[in-house]
């Protein structure tokens, strides 16, 4: 079977994927005052952002002109769910900036409710609240109180410049999160070191991590992860182009997966880092020599942490470990 053929066939999970990233190019086009080309130059395989903030505003660029109606949060969504659906993508995780819809006088309510109903019956679709790490909220905040008074939600995230906000500010929240039965999770060591990682789980009590790509210079929390099953989201291509690591070869991912940390494999922003799930997994076969058992690994630890009752769970992990059983292990 060829790489790209079992890719295809194996049921995935993306965890890690921001709606402002996700607004497809055409209607970046289509809303924007000036003329764009036809693929962005963010796409190119030898690009890399001079720093986050060059990031956060070619991200604005996308996002800005599209996101300002219920409407069109439908319309992301109903694109960017087919797409994952065509990859045979069967659960998503989505995180909505809610600082960005309210912004515009939109409901929560209704925007998660809109980016739901338009879920293709194959995939199950996760909305999360992303919280900006540099804005620090308390319960009585106006966005924070929208959070929770959204009864379609299902998490909550932190997200943002690692290096602008401790995320002590935030346990409170988190921990009122997990009361009200959200799934919480939470950006850290993608551009500060390992002690964002320390601070982040003991602070937040959160069992996964958004990136966590720096917890490699640290063999004592490596171990923590190991023992404590601390899911790591990663993101290969992001990760590259925002120059966390010089090459994708020297990625960490293959060492926290030989260690026995949970890792999954995600975009991030696929609007503008130009990747897809199924090339992410490519990429990995590819350049980082992971077998089909690897790929599957990565599939098994996302779908383990999925928001899915237990017999979904169950039977996405047979298909899956049937696939694996009947690929011949010599693909190219």
């Amino acid at each position: 079977m060829r790489t790209r053929d079992f890719i295809q066939a194996l049921p995935k999970a993306e965890l890690h994927l921001h709606f402002e990233g996700m607004v497809p190019w055409h209607l970046v086009q289509a809303h924007s005052e000036e003329p764009l080309p036809d693929t962005p130059p963010w796409w190119a395989d030898d690009f890399r952002f001079d720093d986050f903030q060059d990031f956060t505003l070619a991200m604005k660029d996308c996002y800005g002109p599209v996101l300002t109606s219920v409407e069109h949060y439908q319309q992301v969504a109903q694109i960017a769910f087919g797409n994952l659906a065509a990859q045979n993508v069967r659960y998503v995780e989505t995180s909505v900036a809610p600082n960005i819809a309210l912004e515009q006088g939109l409901s929560l309510v209704d925007v998660i409710a809109a980016i739901k109903v338009v879920a293709p019956p194959t995939l199950t679709v996760a909305v999360f609240c992303g919280l900006a790490r540099h804005n620090c909220h308390t319960l009585n905040d106006p966005i924070i109180q929208a959070v929770f008074s959204a009864p379609n939600l299902d998490g909550i995230d932190l997200h943002g410049d690692e290096r602008l906000g401790d995320p002590a500010p935030f346990a409170e929240i988190f921990a009122r999160a997990r009361h009200l039965g959200l799934m919480t999770k939470a950006h850290a060591g993608e551009l500060t070191g390992p002690q964002t990682i320390r601070d982040t789980l003991d602070l937040l009590q959160v069992t996964r991590i958004e990136h966590g790509t720096t917890a490699i210079e640290d063999e004592a929390l490596l171990a923590c992860l190991a023992d404590e099953g601390i899911t790591l989201d990663m993101c290969p291509t992001s990760n590259l182009k925002l120059c966390v690591v010089d090459s994708l070869e020297n990625h960490p991912i293959r060492d926290f997966l030989r260690r026995g940390i949970p890792v999954t494999v995600n975009t991030d922003d696929p609007t503008v880092f130009g990747s897809s799930l199924t090339n992410e997994l490519y990429l990995l076969a590819e350049r980082l020599d992971f077998s089909p058992a690897d790929l599957a690994q990565v599939q098994i630890a996302a779908f383990n942490v999925a928001r899915l009752s237990d017999l979904q769970r169950a039977e996405v992990l047979a298909e899956i470990d049937q696939l694996v059983a009947e690929t011949v292990f010599s693909i190219q």
